[in-house]
């Protein structure tokens, strides 16, 4: 499987994760559920035109996602972040702490409590 196959299986992959069914997806994008099955199971590529039309159907941060990894589109920060994987988010988080644990990362006069967002 080429890259562009494995950013579409991932992206229905995650779509399925978040509550949709393969079968919703097939319906919407008007692709027939057996194409879609065996282009998941890597059995057969489908056609470009049933390629955008699947990726049409998925939730706006999934598709927008898929799109910049195919180099067709931006993603902001927090959309990347999104679509990562828990792994990927866990990595993200270490990063972030091992960066507010260095010595000047966080100017002395931003300290107040009080001037700091709640992180929730």
């Amino acid at each position: 499987m080429t890259n562009h196959q494995q950013i579409l299986i991932d992206a229905v992959n995650q779509a399925i994760e978040e509550g949709m069914t393969a079968k919703q997806i097939a319906v919407s994008a008007g692709v027939d559920n057996s194409v879609l099955s065996r282009f998941l199971n890597r059995k057969q590529d489908i056609k470009a035109g049933d390629y955008f039309s699947i990726l049409n159907v998925l939730p706006e941060s999934i598709k927008s996602s898929a799109l910049a990894r195919l180099g067709m589109g931006e993603i902001s920060a927090a959309q990347l972040i999104q679509s990562a994987s828990p792994k990927e988010k866990a990595e993200i988080l270490h990063a972030i702490a091992q960066w507010v644990l260095q010595p000047g990362a966080i100017p002395v006069k931003n300290t107040d409590p009080s001037d700091l967002q709640v992180a929730v």
